[in-house]
This record gives structure tokens, C-alpha cells and sequence, in this order.
């Protein structure tokens, strides 16, 4: 496997603002002076041992990267990349005919790195990618996201390392590692999320997480954006159904194991009546196998207007929420620990306002489960016709992607233009 390796903050301890001028290359490279993340040289021997090609990927200065890569680490690199763009780097693979066979099924490389840009090239790549916490810091970096969590969160890597343990392990066994409803799909079991918000306070704690990704633009085969349409698809089978539960199952199995909370309900985000196919929601609710008293907590006004889609931000949806959906009259939430399943993160609206209601209840500790969150959107193709950026959208019939060059009926400033993706 390749394996592409940003330098800062993933090998050398050096994603601060104060190793600026050296990175581009205005002080002379030193490279027994570079701090190392501990385990590096390590790290990257094994992987070597294992017959893995590792390759750092940096947008340093030659001056930087060159005798690092080749003195402390004795593997190829790749400088000025520029990332996200994909340029340099698939430039240097098509110069290496051994590369260039490998990288024609992606499932050959995997990306790691510590900020958004690393996770981003790697979807424009349309590889795998890992995103590394090696470090901790105040120092925020703005273009590069350094001390930033959310931005390279939204970007939807495929896995999360706190190690370099962690990163061979995924390189080992890369589908038991996957989120817990990407993983259902493979066939395998696993109970990761991605773990959104934790709030710790006296009253309890309230943690949000989601089991797979909704993509925006170019990504790991692995994402499941066109499963999220599935569930409105009025055709959608049992199968599909039962995946998307086993999923759900899989990773409350996961939060059993440790025992730190006995769960006392176990709930959903009931549907609109509106809502087609209706009980959407319900279905996949009642097929999840719990060991906690499933029961339903939240009710929709009958008379609801409009879809929360449709706001336009945070704030809007929040109101939608808070005025339209209200906890069920004659139900003790005094004290509860409760678990509560939903079928996207977007904005986060909907977790925070059933959390807020039910904390106002009394409710002492609540999980939030998403299903899928939308991760950012990413930009690889521009049209051939009119040279407008295109975007991937997925046909919520069939599940199928295409390229489109979007039209202004469609909110966009393009010709219209479709592209089919061939599917796998």
C-alpha cells in the first residue's frame, strides 16, 4: 500500500506558527534539531518492514522537506503541493509507472494527516483517508485549520488516529475500522462514530455522534450519501432497512460494553405526518436491536408547516424545531439517561433543541445518534462546456451519482450539464 503522509504535525512536531520561516525554506534545515511527534521514525520504519511505500506529501519548501524526508526518514517526498490541489501529487505518481498501475484502484493508498487540507486532497484523490491527532495546541492556523477541530471533522475523513498504533491497525484491518453504519454495508461489524460534541457538566452530559458520512463532491467509495437518499425512497427494501439498523445495533453494542451510563430510554425523531414513505424513521427504529426500553418521546404538531430542509441556517432551524416538535405529556424524564436516534446531522439544530427540551425535563445524560452527517462539499471538475465548477449529485431514486454542472433553477450559475459516474 502507499501510504501518503503529511510532514507537519503527523511526522515532525513542527504545525505552529513559529516554524513558519523555516518551512519556507528561509532558515536552513537542521534535521537533527527538528522535534519529532515521538514514534515517528518508528512509525515509518515499520511501515517500511510491513512492505507499505510511505511517501510524505508537504507543502513546505524543498529546503525543508528534502533532507527531512531523506535524513531522519529515508523515504521519497513530494514538495510545494499545494494542498488540496491535486496536481503535484498525481503528477509524481504518473512519473513512476510502479505508482501510476497502483493508483488506478484507490483502494491502494490511504492519506494521513493532522489538518482539513491533508482529508481534502484525499477526496480529491478518491482515497481513504486518516486523520491524525498527535498534538494539542491553542495556536490556530487559518489556512492550514491547526488547532481548529471542527474544520477537518466536516471534511469527512474515513478514520480518526490518536496514534500511530491506531494508523496500522487501520491499515491492517481498514473495513473493521470503519464507521459503524459505513462498516454494516461491508459486511462488518465495528462500533465507531464520529464523536461531533461532548458537553460535561454537573447536571450530566449530553455527546452527539454519527455513523456515516453524506458526502459533498469526491470522497472514499466508502461514504454513503446515496444510502441517505435511500431512506426516502419509497422502493427501499427490508435489506437496505436491516443494514442501516445492524449499524444503529452495532454501535449501541459498543456503548454497552463500557457500562459507564444504564441507559433508561432508548427513542427516535418521530416523522411529520407528512413525512413520505411515512414512519420512515419508526421503520429503522423498530428493527434496531436495544438492549435499553425503546419508546417514543417526541411528537410533531399536526398542523407543522413547511420542512426543516428548508431553513435557511442554524438559527431558523432551531426555531422550526423548538416550535413544532415537544416532548410527550406523562413520561418521567426526571434523572433519565436517554439515547436518541435521528437520521441526519447538518446543522446540529435538531440535536441541540431535543437535548435542550429534555434537559429543561430533567433528563440527566443524552446521547444524540445521527445516522449520516453532511460533510463539506469538494470541488474536483470543472465543465467541459461552460468551465463552471460541477458538483456530484446522487439520484435519490436509484442512488446512482452524476457530475452536474448545475443551472440557476437549481439554485446554481452552470449550463445544466450532466456527467454520469459509473458506479463501484
Amino acid at each position: 500500500m502507499v501510504i501518503l503522509l503529511d510532514l507537519d504535525g503527523t511526522l515532525t512536531d513542527t504545525a505552529y506558527s513559529k516554524y513558519k520561516e523555516l518551512k519556507d525554506g528561509k532558515i536552513e534545515t537542521q534535521t537533527l534539531k527538528i522535534p519529532l511527534i515521538p514514534g515517528a521514525i518508528e512509525f515509518v520504519n515499520e511501515l517500511k518492514r510491513l512492505g507499505h511505500r510511505p511517501i510524505i506529501v508537504s507543502d513546505s519548501h524543498p529546503n525543508y522537506v528534502r533532507p527531512i524526508a531523506k535524513n531522519l526518514f529515508g523515504i521519497e517526498q513530494i514538495n510545494l503541493t499545494d494542498k488540496p490541489n491535486t496536481t503535484k501529487t498525481i503528477d509524481h505518481l504518473e512519473a513512476n509507472e510502479e505508482l501510476f498501475t497502483l493508483f488506478q484502484n484507490k483502494d491502494n493508498f490511504l492519506m494521513v494527516g493532522d489538518s482539513f487540507l491533508d482529508i481534502e486532497l484525499g477526496r480529491r484523490l478518491n482515497v481513504r483517508t486518516v486523520l491524525t491527532k498527535f498534538y494539542s495546541t491553542d495556536d490556530v492556523e487559518e489556512r492550514d485549520g491547526i488547532g481548529d477541530d471542527w474544520k477537518p471533522l466536516k471534511m469527512g475523513p474515513t478514520y480518526y488516529a490518536k496514534t500511530y498504533a491506531d494508523v496500522l491497525e487501520i491499515i491492517r484491518e481498514p473495513l473493521k475500522n470503519l464507521l459503524a453504519v459505513e462498516a454494516a454495508f461491508q459486511g462488518e461489524k465495528t462500533g465507531k462514530a464520529v464523536r461531533f460534541k461532548d458537553f460535561n457538566g454537573k447536571d450530566g452530559i449530553m455527546a452527539f455522534r454519527c455513523l456515516a458520512r453524506q458526502e459533498g463532491g469526491e470522497i472514499d467509495k466508502y461514504s454513503k450519501g446515496d444510502k441517505y437518499y435511500q431512506i426516502e425512497n419509497p422502493l427501499r427494501g427490508k435489506d437496505f432497512l436491516e443494514t442501516l439498523s445492524l449499524g444503529v445495533s452495532n454501535y449501541l453494542d459498543e456503548i454497552d460494553r463500557y457500562q459507564k451510563f444504564k441507559w433508561d430510554y432508548f427513542t427516535y425523531v418521530s416523522d411529520k405526518i407528512t413525512t413520505q414513505p411515512p414512519n420512515k424513521m419508526k421503520e429503522i427504529f423498530d428493527l434496531v436491536e436495544s438492549k435499553h426500553p425503546k419508546i417514543k418521546l417526541f411528537e410533531w404538531r399536526p398542523d407543522v408547516k413547511g420542512s426543516l430542509r428548508n431553513q435557511p441556517n442554524y438559527e431558523e432551524r432551531r426555531k422550526f424545531i423548538d416550535f413544532n416538535l415537544s416532548l410527550l405529556d406523562g413520561i418521567d424524564y426526571k434523572g433519565k439517561n436517554i439515547i436518541i436516534l435521528d437520521d441526519q446531522f447538518t446543522t446540529s439544530a435538531t440535536a441541540y433543541s431535543i437535548s435542550t427540551k429534555l434537559r429543561a425535563a430533567g433528563a440527566k445524560n443524552i446521547l444524540f445518534i445521527a445516522l449520516f452527517y453532511l460533510v463539506s462539499q469538494v470541488h474536483s471538475m470543472d465543465c467541459p462546456i461552460c468551465k463552471k465548477p460541477m458538483a456530484i449529485k446522487i439520484n435519490r431514486k436509484d442512488g446512482n451519482k452524476f457530475y452536474s454542472c448545475t443551472p440557476p433553477r437549481y439554485k446554481g450559475e452552470g449550463c445544466g450539464n450532466i456527467i454520469n459516474i459509473a458506479n463501484g
